[in-house]
């Protein structure tokens, strides 16, 4: 039997739980700011997305821990607009699809548009473009392209644009990574002698990580631009359409070209439509 100090205890514990809850929910709420008038609705009470933990300019983690970038910006800014708190997470990139499809993510909000993607994920329209190109020592004599990679020893990220562009090249056998890091690490240190490469991440690393040991080559490995999305699991057809119809938005009211400009600068990389 209770007595009546345990009594008094438990109610006093809901109490505290209720209110608990309640700052939960609050914190949930103001997590999301201010909705955007006419947002579309969609079928989420928070948008999950997962990013590669380890990619600047466009999703890496910070001195404190916080994942910062380009992505987060504009993941920051489609959650916003589509009326929801954000959840931002890093993923290994080898596993990022896979989270996708398991419902442990939304949308991956930076990736590259490819045939072979668009066989098990659904994209939205792009909203950012980039080439690929390769990345050397500072003193390196020369600047290798495609025809060169052949009689070189190539690192390139797994899983990644560049790493479908190498694997188009004939008689190119890569080093392959799990991360740009331990590649441009292995390219300091000689292990390889080039590093292939989206363009956006080696002009950033190049100058802002390396800078006096690795430069771009300038040289384009894609024969055109190629364009980024955010990409949803397929039958997920009511976030597509809002995350377009916000796409959409943040490009006519300049939202779009305001987070370029704040990491990439005056360089435009906003697909012509």
């Amino acid at each position: 039997m209770k007595t009546r100090g345990e009594g008094w205890r438990m109610r006093k514990w809901r109490h505290v739980k209720v209110f608990g809850g309640l700052m939960v929910c609050l914190l949930l709420v103001a997590a999301a700011g201010p909705a955007v008038l006419g947002a579309p609705k969609v079928p989420l009470t928070v948008l999950r997305v997962g990013a590669d933990p380890s990619y600047r300019p466009i999703s890496y983690t910070d001195k404190s821990g916080k994942m910062i970038g380009y992505d987060v910006d504009f993941a920051t800014a489609l959650a916003k607009r589509l009326g929801v708190p954000l959840h931002y997470e890093g993923v290994a990139w080898d596993g990022i699809i896979p989270a996708l499809q398991s419902h442990k993510i939304d949308t991956i909000t930076d990736m590259v548009i490819t045939p072979e993607r668009e066989k098990v994920v659904a994209f939205s329209e792009p909203y950012l473009q980039q080439g690929v190109t390769t990345v050397v020592r500072t003193n390196y004599p020369g600047n290798p392209g495609k025809s060169d990679l052949a009689k070189l020893r190539v690192g390139v990220m797994v899983n990644t644009s560049a790493a479908d562009a190498v694997g188009h090249i004939p008689g190119v056998k890569p080093v392959t990574y799990n991360t740009v890091p331990d590649e441009y690490n292995d390219l300091i240190l000689g292990r390889i002698d080039v590093v292939a490469v989206e363009g956006i991440n080696a002009g950033y690393s190049a100058k802002a990580i390396y800078p006096g040991k690795l430069r771009v080559t300038g040289k384009e490995l894609v024969d055109k631009p190629e364009l980024i999305g955010a990409a949803f699991r397929k039958d997920d057809t009511a976030l597509v359409t809002a995350a377009n119809a916000a796409i959409r938005a943040m490009i006519a009211d300049g939202t779009l070209q305001q987070i370029n400009r704040k990491w990439f600068g005056n360089i435009n990389l906003i697909p012509t439509r």
